[in-house]
């Protein structure tokens, strides 16, 4: 009635005749049903563990999605709880947060959709493959952020650094293509060490700083696991050359600088992604993080005698040649 009564107020007015009159009703309505849920929905969260990074994902993922669809409800699952008693007969979606809790939802073998999170690239890959084969519909936002990114930020805040120096395994040569293919683009020379299994970290280590200007470290937690990271930190320190790293615990560690999203920022894009999805029915294809933050150690910037590059001005600078592309 109320849209009834605004129509016809609106007629009196102006003089519309009905037909134009239906055409505009028609267009009203449909206008409330693109700016309304198409249904009730519940989305799954699973978790990895409960740490705090899981934690923080969940939450902000939560947050916006209610934000901007107040009427979906959201379950958190941790790794305690059997996710199949969890989830809701009305799940339009699962969210896994890390590569345990991705696991946890292939193993399922639900039809309903899945956007893993947190997740490194090669382990998504690996773990998608058979759910592919099975036309099983299933997404990811990498944990790691695009070469093209990291390369970019290496040129803004060390231009006077050619040699960009990068330890894989030896079973990573595909990494390695996609590196070199993304530094031809950028104009950076980068120089390798593939290390073969088993072999110590520090001789290739030092044979590749003795060759580079800097040391680019890609999340890869059999290489730089626990034992050896801090090895690896006070190496390139003792060869001056900086480290670029993933996280911002790198950074507390000795990293001079690193470029990474946030738990936060991943949430955010992905209740951004699922919102796409309940409106939709259908995932876009797995993506890198579209939200980053640039981190630097003020104090290991000055011990190597290096100008402290500036994190705000290095994050915009990014920003705006993403845009730009």
């Amino acid at each position: 009635m109320q849209l009834f009564s605004i129509i016809t107020g609106f007629d009196a007015a102006t003089r519309v005749n009905w037909p134009t009159l239906c055409r505009l009703a028609l267009l009203a309505t449909a206008s409330l049903l693109l700016c309304a849920p198409a249904w009730p929905a519940s989305v799954l969260v699973l978790l990895s563990d409960t740490s705090a990074p899981y934690q923080e994902v969940a939450d902000s993922f939560r947050a916006q999605l209610q934000h901007d669809l107040p009427a979906v409800n959201v379950t958190v699952a941790d790794p305690q709880t059997r996710a199949g008693n969890v989830l809701p007969a009305d799940a339009r979606l699962l969210v896994s947060v890390g590569t345990k809790a991705t696991q946890a939802a292939l193993a399922l073998h639900t039809r309903i959709p899945i956007l893993a999170v947190l997740v490194p690239k090669a382990s998504f890959d690996a773990l998608a493959a058979p759910a592919n084969e099975e036309r099983r519909p299933i997404s990811a936002i990498y944990l790691d952020q695009p070469y093209s990114r990291q390369l970019a930020l290496i040129r803004l805040a060390f231009p006077e650094r050619e040699r960009v120096g990068v330890l894989l395994r030896e079973q990573d040569r595909q990494k390695l293509d996609a590196l070199l293919a993304a530094a031809r683009v950028r104009k950076v020379q980068v120089v390798s060490e593939l290390l073969p299994n088993g072999a110590a970290i520090v001789p290739a280590l030092e044979r590749l700083l003795a060759a580079s200007d800097l040391l680019l470290v890609l999340p890869d937690a059999l290489l730089y696991n626990k034992n050896d990271i801090q090895s690896v930190l006070l190496t390139s320190y003792r060869y001056h050359d900086p480290l670029v790293g993933y996280s911002q615990a790198l950074v507390r560690a000795g990293a001079i600088m690193a470029l990474y999203s946030t738990p936060a920022q991943i949430g955010y894009q992905a209740a951004e992604v699922a919102l796409r999805s309940l409106n939709t029915g259908t995932l876009p294809v797995p993506q890198y993080p579209k939200y980053f933050t640039v981190s630097v150690n003020l104090q290991v910037a000055r011990s190597l005698g290096i100008p402290a590059p500036d994190e705000i001005g290095m994050q915009e600078a990014l920003q705006r040649q993403e845009q730009e592309q």
